[in-house]
């Protein structure tokens, strides 16, 4: 199975990459201000700590290996680029800290990219269908507006069936797969033999099998009039060939039609399940939202009674 790599989630990536950032920033000035001995220690120190906070908390399910080369390799990036950029000055001004300190944590930000990574599995009928696409041509084409239909009531049964548990659920979406594949399949090969029945030139095969049995008639030759008679025997071959190839086209193209059709129907069976589940659902809760109304005209009816009972009193 073909798999792609993402970052999970962009804004927790962002959010800590700035606070490494500025958590070297600020270890950067307190080695200005301070002065800090043996600032790279404290910069890979601080650094490695912080991954470690921030990975595990933002990721407590990953896996301790990531979250150990994350917290190494940001500590060793940015105790590398303070040594690179401030690690030879004896005390450096409070720009050069602060700068090199946001050099620091810009470049430990990038081992985030271990913990926020993540693979992604392709949908299983992508590249299929991909696939599909490039043979069968443009999107105007037959079999491409074809083959698009059982791809789409694919994806509306999986979807369909997913929020469903159990066995038989699964396996309609495997059956449901497997058809597919094999409708796309059978798409292309409708393609490649209506491809070859459009380089047959039907009328002028026949009118040429015509000619070469009207030479041969009038030729006095007797070789000559078996080698023209042979000619048309094999033009009249083709054309049987042709009519051959155009009937099953014909049947490849009703059995694609036939699939198609019973996916599309499938799908409709999924979503005709789910509307009975909701009808179910909103039948249930017709209970609930009587007592619920019986219990708000209540406590109108008690609002009024104690607004006409105080009424007296404020008169009074």
């Amino acid at each position: 199975m073909n798999m792609n790599w993402r970052i999970r989630d962009h804004r927790g990536f962002q959010r800590d990459a700035i606070v490494v950032i500025g958590a070297a920033a600020g270890v950067g000035g307190l080695a200005w201000a301070l002065p800090l001995a043996g600032a790279t220690g404290w910069m890979m120190m601080v650094i490695g700590a912080l991954l470690a906070i921030r990975v595990g908390h933002e990721s407590p399910g990953r896996r301790h290996l990531a979250t150990a080369m994350t917290v190494g390799l940001g500590a060793v990036l940015a105790g590398a680029t303070w040594r690179a950029f401030a690690g030879n000055l004896v005390e450096p001004a409070a720009g050069d800290a602060l700068l090199s300190g946001l050099l620091a944590g810009l470049a430990a930000s990038s081992a985030l990219v271990i913990a926020h990574v993540e693979r992604v599995a392709e949908p299983p009928l992508a590249r299929t269908l991909s696939e599909a696409r490039v043979a069968l041509g443009g999107p105007a084409a037959e079999e491409r507006a074809l083959a698009e239909r059982p791809a789409t009531a694919h994806d509306r049964i999986v979807s369909g069936l997913g929020r469903a548990g159990g066995a038989d659920p699964r396996r309609l979406s495997r059956m449901a797969e497997d058809v597919t594949r094999e409708v796309l399949a059978l798409a292309v090969r409708c393609r490649k033999l209506r491809a070859e029945l459009d380089r047959i030139d039907v009328g002028a095969v026949r009118a040429r099998a015509g000619q070469l049995s009207a030479a041969a008639a009038a030729s006095a030759d007797e070789a000559a009039r078996a080698d023209l008679n042979r000619a048309a025997r094999a033009v009249v071959a083709l054309d049987e060939r042709a009519q051959a190839l155009s009937g099953a086209a014909t049947r490849v193209r009703a059995r694609l039609e036939l699939q198609v059709a019973m996916l599309e129907e499938t799908a409709l069976a999924v979503a005709a399940r789910q509307a009975s589940e909701a009808v179910d659902q909103a039948d249930a809760l017709a209970p609930l939202a009587d007592r619920l109304h019986e219990a708000g005209c209540d406590l109108h009816d008690q609002a009024e009674a104690l607004a006409e009972a105080s009424l007296p009193a404020r008169v009074h």
